[in-house]
């Protein structure tokens, strides 16, 4: 399910992260399911547990999920999450629109952009 970029410029627990945001915006993660253990994800992308470990309290830090003690981490059930990594991507985005802007490219291009974008997605 998770899958790792070696060559991104994304730290590897960053890319986890964001695919537990994304698994939960998809709905393929609900409300206290638990993740896979640390150890069980770290064998199974061939990185060091300490590596899943951060992934996880960084999550539970964005209050994308909460952990119990000797039992795990769990999709937290508001996912209020959610809604501060949309609008982290939101402001990510445009930041990249205003410095497009700024090299020149017209809004036109932009919006044909985005509509190549989403028509990548949606294939």
């Amino acid at each position: 399910m998770f899958t790792i970029e070696t060559r991104s410029t994304v730290p590897i627990f960053e890319q986890i992260v964001d695919q537990i945001g994304k698994f939960i915006a998809l709905g393929v993660f609900k409300p206290d399911d638990q993740l896979p253990p640390v150890r069980t994800l770290a064998k199974q992308l061939g990185i060091n547990p300490n590596t899943v470990s951060k992934a996880y309290q960084e999550s539970e830090f964005r209050q994308l999920t909460y952990s119990v003690p000797g039992k795990g981490s769990f999709i937290n059930e508001d996912c209020e999450g959610i809604s501060i990594l949309k609008q982290q991507v939101r402001d990510d985005f445009m930041e990249v629109y205003r410095k497009l802007i700024e090299l020149g490219e017209s809004q036109e291009d932009i919006i044909d952009l985005i509509k190549e974008a989403s028509h990548d997605t949606t294939n």
